[in-house]
């Protein structure tokens, strides 16, 4: 190094220390590009692999969510027969009104049950004071009160169970309302009972219907 300083040095080119210092600056500046093109390079790759990570935590999430749904399902007792009491719901407009969802079990067929409805839809059986109206068939249909001011619609569904039939069945009410005195729940049982009063025999289990008053069907 003192060598290449000394002027006095034999073979000293003046211009050796500017071309030195050239050479290192070139050098310099490919480390810089080196240096920068490996850390965008770093950046790509993390960002690759952040984004395959969040896909498998995604993947894995909505498997174990699935499967979880599909267990949840069916540990659940009688589950089936509650998605099966919603599917047969007719809506309704009003976001809060009153409804009854039950299932029955009968004793007879499904054919058997199905001609005892379709007789008293077409037949109007309402035992009450004030009779309702009854429109559509042993599918589904409307009970409009006596007085004309509302109409349920209903709906059924029969399910084959062994020589008996099971039947899914809702009315809803079509406008806001919280208290029914029973009615959605009427709309239903006068179309296929009350027991002793109809060839059918059955037992009902209440799926959705809080106010399901045998009484204030035939008043």
């Amino acid at each position: 190094l003192s060598t290449l300083r000394s002027p006095s040095a034999k073979g000293f080119q003046p211009t050796s220390m500017v071309e030195f210092k050239d050479d290192d600056h070139l050098f310099a500046e490919d480390e810089q590009v080196l240096r920068s093109s490996g850390k965008a390079q770093a950046s790509v790759a993390r960002a690759v692999g952040a984004c395959l990570f969040v896909g498998v935590i995604c993947t894995t999430c909505f498997a174990l969510g699935k499967t979880g749904v599909e267990a949840g399902r069916a540990q659940v007792p009688g589950n089936g027969a509650l998605e099966k009491v919603q599917d047969v719901c007719p809506g309704s407009p009003a976001l809060i009104h009153a409804r009854c969802s039950l299932t029955v079990s009968f004793d007879q067929s499904c054919d058997e049950v199905r001609r005892v409805i379709a007789v008293r839809v077409a037949a109007v059986h309402d035992c009450k004071s004030k009779p309702g109206t009854y429109s559509g068939d042993a599918s589904s249909g409307a009970r409009t009160t006596g007085d004309g001011k509302y109409t349920d619609r209903f709906s059924m569904s029969y399910v084959p169970a062994g020589s008996g039939c099971t039947l899914h069945a809702c009315s809803e009410s079509q406008v806001t309302s919280v208290i029914d005195f029973s009615t959605n729940y009427c709309n239903l049982v006068n179309l296929y009972g009350p027991n002793g009063t109809s060839p059918l025999t059955y037992t009902e289990k209440m799926t959705n219907c809080n106010q399901h008053d045998k009484t204030q069907c035939c008043r």
